[in-house]
């Protein structure tokens, strides 16, 4: 377990609510993360002695598989069979903390993510969910592969990662509150507000703009997660101590990403929608968010598609020009169809110029 001080909550406190039985999603095919270390797996394979063919082993976690139409424990009614037969208490593990149970750790530090791609989290709601109750299920879990993904075993690091984070998450809810651009950006970084519109009127022909109220609330309350997950997650557009400097810019090209989104679908952006459209278009904000800086491409040959090698030249050929002087021109000559699909297969090609 970890102190309350340590720990940096991704989402506010009393303000997300959900519905379990809203949509199931979570039991499907996603697998059932167990307790091992409590005795939640000799529970389960004495209640249910036939899980005993689907379990397996994920890095140190014990899991049981379960099928991509439902879970095998999920009742006609979506509820939890395992619940409903021997109490909540029994509840594998992982599924008491869903969606919250996104749980990393820094040394002593802790980070408390949520998962919001499968999960329909609203605003508001009956009965927000509170970090003291989060802590508490957290403290019922012995085993450390289910409450504590190590990241991490600097102090140093984990301290740092937190008391930044917590202020920019802070000041995030915030301005969600108010659904204020300029105090979102003020939050992440003291530079003044930048612009995207260059790269957007490159891209698509049109300016950068901001979306409706109710879309950019949402995008305000997701943002500390979607920051630590680019932190941390797969993508590694750049060192961590460069990327706290890249994310607002590429922040903000997602804002407008998401105004372009409630746009089409004709009505406010949903927490899960936003989070869809910051994984799908990174390659673009990131575009965006370097669009005033110089690229190089110094090494060996560079694999790239056949849409992005004059783009690859032109880096090549650098010498000193922006990415932006060296991108717009030749975006300009693409069909407006082509030109996103083309800045999203030079995703390694931007990797490597910025490295």
């Amino acid at each position: 377990m970890f102190e309350a001080a340590h720990a940096f909550f991704t989402f506010p406190d009393r303000v997300f609510a959900y519905e379990c039985r809203g949509c199931a999603a979570c039991c499907k095919g996603h697998g059932i993360g167990l307790d091992a270390t409590g005795g939640e797996v000799a529970h389960l394979t004495a209640a249910y002695p036939a899980v005993i063919a689907f379990l397996r082993r994920r890095g140190d976690a014990t899991t049981a598989f379960n099928p991509r139409d439902r879970c095998w424990f999920l009742d006609d009614d979506q509820l939890c069979r395992v619940e409903r037969e021997h109490g909540r208490a029994r509840k594998p593990a992982s599924c008491r903390l869903f969606p919250f149970n996104r749980i990393y750790r820094l040394g002593d530090w802790a980070v408390v993510d949520y998962n919001s791609v499968l999960c329909p989290l609203v605003v508001g709601g009956a009965a927000p969910v509170a970090h003291a109750d989060v802590l508490a299920e957290i403290a019922t879990v012995d085993d450390p592969a289910v409450v504590g993904t190590r990241l991490s075993n600097s102090d140093d690091e984990g301290r740092e990662l937190v008391e930044r984070e917590r202020a920019i998450a802070s000041a995030c809810f915030a301005a969600a509150a108010r659904s204020d651009l300029a105090a979102g950006w003020a939050a992440q970084t003291a530079a003044p507000l930048a612009s995207v519109d260059p790269a957007f009127r490159a891209l698509l022909d049109r300016p950068w703009h901001a979306p409706d109220p109710a879309t950019l609330a949402h995008c305000l309350w997701l943002t500390p997660s979607l920051r630590f997950n680019e932190l941390y997650g797969p993508r590694h557009y750049a060192p961590r101590d460069r990327l706290v400097a890249l994310l607002p810019a590429m922040w903000l090209a997602w804002i407008g990403f998401a105004a372009l989104g409630a746009e089409l679908a004709a009505r406010p952006l949903g927490m899960q929608e936003l989070t869809t459209v910051w994984s799908e278009q990174a390659p673009l904000m990131l575009l965006a968010a370097r669009w005033d800086q110089v690229p190089r491409l110094v090494g060996g040959a560079l694999d790239t598609a056949p849409d992005v090698r004059r783009l690859a030249a032109a880096v090549r050929e650098n010498s000193g020009q922006t990415l932006g002087a060296l991108a717009a021109p030749i975006l300009s000559e693409a069909a407006p169809a082509a030109r996103a699909p083309i800045v999203k297969l030079a995703e390694p090609l931007l990797r490597a110029a910025f490295a």
